[in-house]
């Protein structure tokens, strides 16, 4: 069996004998508070629940927000730091990312890799130009007009969760929350979530080209 030794220093580790660039990343990921969608699943109407489009916060969503929110209070005040609220663009998210992080002059960031598994109607989005009119305090440039995909399949999940990974690592911000679903954390992390539940997880990526030094 091969040994893997590896040292790490600063900005940089040593993996068997070779100097590799480290990226570090302080994460903080949430799954959206209760939708109506949510609650229906949850009655056993399931033909009802999968056709609502793109449906919003229940009562008890916005009341899980309210407590998701004190957390995080509790989280800053502690010293932990969020230099960037990256949100998936589905109604649901934007409800439980501005209601948990907003007021604290944070920047929101939309990010369409990071949408349910888009199987179904209650997990088609809203058109991009519909979504900057009404969340205005949220950056939606990375975004398509028509950013999700009706009838997904694993593969492309798949794809997607690794597009994040990439793209995240190319982020200059260190702390970041991630406001997402069940099924992308789940394809993500191998982590199960309940309804606005927060955990936080450290990345840290080596890249694959050896790093020369002169």
């Amino acid at each position: 069996m091969e040994t893997t030794r590896t040292h790490v220093k600063g900005r940089y580790c040593n993996v068997n004998g070779k100097t590799y660039k480290k990226i570090e990343k302080q994460l903080l990921f949430v799954r959206h508070a209760e939708g109506y969608h949510n609650s229906l699943f949850d009655e056993r109407r399931v033909h009802e629940a999968v056709n609502i489009r793109d449906p919003e916060l229940t009562p008890l969503g916005k009341c899980q927000v309210a407590d998701l929110r004190e957390e995080v209070e509790v989280l800053l005040k502690s010293g932990v730091k969020i230099d960037k609220v990256i949100v998936s663009p589905m109604t649901r998210t934007l409800q439980t990312a501005w209601g948990t992080f907003s007021g604290f002059n944070i920047p929101f960031q939309a990010c369409h890799f990071i949408t349910e598994y888009s199987d179904a109607p209650c997990n088609y989005g809203t058109r991009k130009s519909h979504l900057m009119n009404s969340w205005p305090q949220v950056d939606f440039s990375m975004v398509p007009e028509v950013w999700w995909m009706e009838n997904e399949d694993d593969v492309n999940i798949s794809r997607r969760a690794k597009q994040f990974r990439d793209w995240l690592f190319m982020q200059p911000e260190k702390n970041l929350a991630v406001v997402s679903h069940a099924g992308f954390l789940h394809e993500l992390l191998q982590e199960h979530f309940r309804n606005c539940e927060l955990k936080r997880i450290n990345w840290i990526h080596r890249s694959r080209k050896q790093v020369r030094k002169h």
